[in-house]
């Protein structure tokens, strides 16, 4: 399987994005305008985070799924039984966030969901016609103006 960096820009890049997820199952883009320096940022900010003891002030809540999940309740993946070695942090915009680390991460998430909607807008227009007739609304319109987007920043 070769996997190909799909230049965001290129006039062709949908129909190589949409093709690059029929046959490999990922999409991988460059130059999308998702802003480097807010990513660079967000790494920083949530690192200095994962550092920190005040984490354990935003142990997520099992009703909502929001919030801190430490390494001890952490995930195993499937077919293995020893659990993953990382700790992670659940992001929705109604959800609890350090004031520190609210106006970046939700930035992020909104470039994020405006891109996915364009996306999934590319996967439409490049969908075979006998699967397009299935869809009960457009495809972009399934996370239009969506808070249940969940944002999982992860840290190893």
């Amino acid at each position: 399987m070769k996997l190909e960096t799909i230049d965001y820009r290129a006039e062709d890049s949908a129909k190589r994005f949409v093709e690059s997820l029929r046959e490999t199952g990922f999409g991988v883009l460059s130059n999308h305008p998702i802003d480097k320096a807010l990513v660079d940022t967000i790494y920083e900010e949530w690192q200095a985070f994962f550092n920190s003891d005040e984490k354990q002030n935003y142990l997520f809540k099992p009703e909502t799924h929001d919030g801190f999940f430490p390494a001890e309740v952490s995930e195993t993946a499937k077919g293995h039984t020893v659990k993953d070695i990382k700790e992670y942090y659940h992001v929705y915009p109604w959800g609890r966030i350090p004031d520190s680390l609210r106006e970046n991460i939700l930035r992020y998430y909104q470039e994020a969901n405006a891109l996915a909607e364009e996306l999934l807008g590319w996967v439409e227009a490049h969908t075979p016609a006998e699967v397009a007739v299935n869809y009960s609304i457009a495809l972009p319109k399934m996370i239009e103006n969506s808070h249940k987007t969940l944002l999982r920043i992860l840290h190893y």
